[in-house]
């Protein structure tokens, strides 16, 4: 029986490092201590709209932040984003779920409702124009028990929001918007 067990974990901790290793485009800092993305990797996009911008430039510190575990900045960067949405129309659901994050300090809560704010940030940023610059969309397999997670990112280099430091680099690019 223990031969069984621990076959089955090292068959789970081989499966874990092959599905969140997908992305050979990634590179690793040689410390591997940061979660920062250089800034020579960074696609810094553009916005035609100002609103955009300033909501794409707050989510992009909320990503960070969750890779960080820095529950105070999230909190902190989703009231910018709630008061950037005060008064444009047609983001109820980004005006809650960013209300939301800003309420709670459960890294793990704001990580939950961090999936439905990227889904609202991407359809402002689609409803928008990209001036310069690209953003990627990735994704990470593990996040959810297994349901995955997507999330946008300034960099092709990954740096999971969902785990932070836990599996910094599970997930892959899978696709870019310009």
């Amino acid at each position: 029986m223990k031969t069984i067990k621990r076959i089955l974990a090292i068959s789970l901790v081989v499966l874990l490092a092959f599905s969140c290793n997908k992305d050979k485009s990634t590179t690793q800092k040689k410390n591997g201590s940061s979660s920062d993305t250089p800034e020579s990797s960074k696609s810094n996009a553009e916005f035609s709209e100002k609103s955009t911008q300033e909501i794409y430039n707050s989510y992009l510190r909320i990503k960070d932040a969750l890779v960080n575990s820095d529950t105070e900045v999230v909190q902190e960067e989703s009231k910018k984003i709630a008061i950037t949405v005060a008064d444009l129309q047609g983001n109820e659901q980004l005006k809650a779920t960013s209300k939301l994050i800003s309420l709670t300090k459960d890294i793990e809560e704001q990580r939950g409702f961090f999936v439905t704010l990227t889904a609202e940030v991407e359809k402002v940023i689609n409803d928008s124009e990209i001036k310069s610059g690209e953003i990627y969309k990735q994704f990470c397999p593990m996040a959810f028990d297994g349901a995955g997670g997507y999330w946008l990112s300034d960099s092709k280099e990954i740096r999971n929001p969902y785990f932070g430091k836990k599996m910094l680099k599970c997930g892959s690019v899978e696709s870019v918007l310009n």
